[in-house]
């Protein structure tokens, strides 16, 4: 049947109803369409030939093992070589640090003992003009030398570790260790210890060694001890050490290095000695105060435009480089070798293998030596925009930032702010009042005794002194003590310590409490603090009010792209001009800083022992970020000595909490077995790079804290908080109002907008003063508690000092360290 139209006289035509089909549109998206497609072709046909899996890259299944088997060969034939180099002709010769456990230790009579009963297993084939290295082939092929570090240096040891393949520690008989070895071997564990091997020079059953490597497992991972008794257990030790897989942490073997062997001034009178560009180019005096160091290259090819750096020396320039022969000593020599060449090996003969000529530098190869301006823009590296005048703070800021950086936990106590006139008046007075006090004092008396001692009515005379039984009596027992205590005890620092720890206690249980000044307004001593809504997630910008020393440094753009350039794997171990791993050299170097030209001229007092190759800009200052783990109380900006990898300085570092946030508390005091984050101006060093903490206590040198470098960022925010605390003093559900927290309505109306907390979790805000003496009345978010404390957090922006300084005095092992 047909469809039926309507015949109606209107002419109303069909309405589509809501349920009419709506077809989707088709929609390409991103990609284009096939009429697209065949518009753009305009019929062209592509080839229809097929493409082979070969031709696409891929390789069959039997291919693949194939060229995983080759694969596999290739890097076992370099194992195999470089197990080959390790002490052969090819290569460095194995180093053995011979370190003494004891101060009853003989260093020299053992190594003495060791040369004189190794010919049957080997030969001397040279000793360093001092002794310190001596070299010896054994019969296997191998060559090994003896490293002896001057062990009253506990730098020196430390270095001379870095530079070893092999720790060899001596110990006359198998007893406990002292306290002193403990902390050497802690110390040299926690910088990275090589491949450890125990001797003694006396006998012992197997239980003693049982029970001996039980207790220093931890220390030192060892499971056997050699005796040193006879001509054959030498040999023995020496055979081991010969064949042993070398483990060599990895910070030590990311550089080019040298055990100097010989260091002396050296003045190059004739000057075709040095190139003669450089000689047209350098000062008058610039071929006076050099340096000449001796040794062999070691762990990676020498690159000779890079500067070097002596640990605890400073950086220095390469001018030229010779090879050296070694020579014999004469107790060492056989009848027929010194009849032929009189106990030297005879000279090369070769020309210098490098010059340093300033006009033929590689252009990848200069790096920036001061610290100017102009010369740290760099294409990896940018400097932190600099103020102006007008930003910078002014002197009177700087003064009241010490003051309140570094003495805010006796403002727990009392917050008296007083002017540097004010306080100079009150210490001249406290002087003249104990030099009177202390006129009627015995001899001897030290300053901490005194304050005891003295009482207040002046009659010190009649207190003090007693009877003449009484004197008799403390001078016998004072001659029968084994120490004096006024030579040996330091009892202003004996104080200044124990202080330390009260202040700290009290700051763990009261973080950042600080109490309103009374002399003065709120708003003028916290004048440099804000408010913040929440500390985590708050903004902040980070080149705001900047210091003067920011100007002097430089900050990475792209960090990770800057350390793939300088230590990625595809950097170059080798290139035109590089001295290669084996050789013994000959090195002139040029000063480059004050520091290292001081060295030059104490350089008979103190014998360096390492030198290390620099590499791109660590010549350059910057903000070092340390993460420390603490094993002993540090007071923020107390003044430490830092071991970071190569480098050795002291500073007064800034310290602060680990955190994950973009901003990080300051703490004041960092607590025993608490880690923390260190702070301080130096120069740029690349990870990985273990850091080991030293604080200088009564003239003694103590281990406090080791860790590792966590970045080299000056933009990280080191926040500084106080807390101004309140008491409630009426309370009425949810509003209080609270005193004691300001003292003046003035201080109240600057304060109002800065939210207030309190210890049991509530917030709120000021709503009004009420009076003129520093009451309040406060609104919270919940109901208040007679109980609570009402805080009000402030803060502001801290950073560190410039007080970084390479120069680090020297101690020694087993009478510097403390007695545990």
């Amino acid at each position: 049947m047909g469809r039926v139209r309507n015949s109606g006289s209107s002419g109303a035509g069909h309405r589509a109803g809501p349920l009419k089909q709506a077809n989707k549109k088709h929609k390409t998206g991103r990609h284009r369409s096939k009429g697209t497609l065949d518009t753009e072709t305009r019929g062209r046909v592509p080839s229809m030939d097929s493409i082979s899996k070969r031709s696409k890259g891929m390789t069959s299944r039997a291919e693949r093992k194939k060229q995983a088997a080759v694969e596999r060969m290739k890097k076992m034939a370099e194992t195999v070589e470089k197990k080959k180099a390790v002490g052969g002709m090819r290569g460095a010769p194995i180093c053995v640090a011979l370190i003494p456990l004891s101060a009853t230790t003989n260093v020299d009579f053992m190594l003495k003992f060791i040369l004189s009963n190794v010919k049957g297993f080997g030969t001397v084939v040279g000793q360093s003009a001092e002794g310190a290295a001596t070299h010896v082939k054994l019969s296997n092929g191998k060559n090994i030398m003896l490293v002896k570090p001057p062990s009253n240096d506990i730098w020196a040891v430390l270095d001379t570790l870095k530079q070893s393949d092999i720790s060899l520690f001596l110990m006359p008989i198998l007893d406990e260790i002292s306290p002193e070895g403990l902390t050497l071997l802690k110390t040299a564990k926690e910088q990275g210890l090589p491949t450890p091997f125990l001797a003694v020079s006396s006998s012992f059953t197997k239980q003693e060694e049982r029970s001996f490597l039980k207790s220093i497992q931890k220390l030192v991972p060892t499971d056997k001890i050699f005796p040193l008794l006879n001509p054959g257990q030498i040999s023995n030790l020496l055979r081991m050490i010969s064949v042993s897989k070398l483990t060599i942490p990895r910070p030590w073997g990311l550089r080019s290095s040298l055990f100097i062997e010989n260091c002396v001034p050296y003045h190059a009178i004739d000057q075709a000695v040095l190139h003669p560009n450089y000689v047209a180019a350098a000062p008058e005096d610039g071929h006076l105060n050099l340096l000449q160091v001796t040794g062999v290259i070691r762990r990676k090819n020498l690159n000779p435009y890079k500067p070097v750096l002596i640990s605890g020396g400073g950086a220095f320039q390469i001018l030229r480089v010779d090879v050296t022969p070694m020579k014999i000593p004469t107790e060492f020599i056989s009848a027929e070798q010194l009849e032929h060449d009189g106990g030297e090996v005879a000279a090369s003969g070769l020309p210098p293998r490098f010059f340093y000529d300033p006009l033929a530098v590689p252009q990848e190869e200069v790096d920036t030596v001061e610290n100017n301006d102009d010369e740290m823009r760099d294409d990896d590296m940018s400097d932190i925009d600099a103020l102006s005048d007008n930003d910078y703070p002014s002197e009177d800021d700087d003064d009241d930032d010490d003051d309140d950086d570094e003495d805010d936990s006796q403002s727990q106590m009392s917050m008296d702010v007083e002017s540097e006139s004010g306080a100079g008046v009150g210490t001249s007075k406290k002087k003249k009042k104990k030099a009177q006090t202390k006129q009627g004092l015995p001899k001897g008396t030290s300053e901490y005794q005194a304050d005891w001692l003295v009482n207040s009515d002046g009659e010190a005379d009649q207190d003090i002194i007693g009877s003449d039984e009484e004197l008799e009596n403390d001078e016998e027992e004072s001659e029968g003590d084994d120490y004096d205590d006024n030579q040996e005890m330091d009892w202003e620092e004996e104080k200044r310590q124990v202080q330390i720890r009260k202040d700290a206690k009290t700051e763990a249980e009261f973080p950042d409490w600080v109490d309103t000044p009374l002399e003065t307004l709120a708003k003028v001593r916290f004048q440099k603090y804000r408010g913040l809504q929440s500390f985590k997630n708050s903004s902040w910008d980070v080149n705001e009010n900047l210091p003067k020393e920011y100007g002097k440094i430089v900050q990475f753009q792209n960090y990770k792209h800057v350390y793939k350039v300088v230590l990625g794997k595809k950097v170059a171990d080798d290139g035109p001009g590089y001295i290669p791993i084996g050789q013994r050299v000959t090195i002139i170097l040029k000063p480059l800083d004050e520091h290292s030209s001081k060295m030059v001229g104490t350089i008979g007092s103190s014998k360096p022992v390492s030198l290390v190759s620099l590499l791109r800009h660590e010549m350059k200052m910057s903000v070092l970020n340390f993460q420390l783990n603490l094993s002993d109380v540090l007071k923020n900006k107390e003044e430490l000595i830092f071991q970071v990898g190569y480098q050795r300085f002291s500073a007064k570092p800034v310290l602060s909490e680990v955190s994950p946030g973009n901003k990080h508390r300051m703490i004041r005091y960092g607590q025993v077995n608490q880690s923390c984050m260190a702070t301080v101006f130096a120069p740029i060093v690349f990870p990985p790079a273990s850091v080991i903490v030293f604080k200088m206590a009564k003239g003694e040198l103590i281990p406090v804290a080791n860790g590792h470098l966590f970045s080299v960022d000056p933009a990280r925010l080191v926040i500084k908080r106080v807390l101004l605390s309140g008491h409630p003093f009426k309370v009425s559900n949810k509003n209080a109002v609270v005193r004691f927290m300001f003292f003046n309505r003035e201080d109240i109306d600057w304060f109002k907008p800065v939210e207030l907390k309190t210890r049991y979790g509530r917030r709120g805000h000021i709503k009004e003063p009420l009076g003129t003496h520093g009451h309040m009345k406060c609104s919270f978010d919940g109901q208040m508690k007679s109980q609570d404390t009402v805080l009000m957090p402030l803060y502001k922006r801290v950073f560190p000092k410039w007080n970084y300084e390479p120069f680090v005095p020297a101690f020694t092992i087993f009478d510097s360290y403390q007695k545990s």
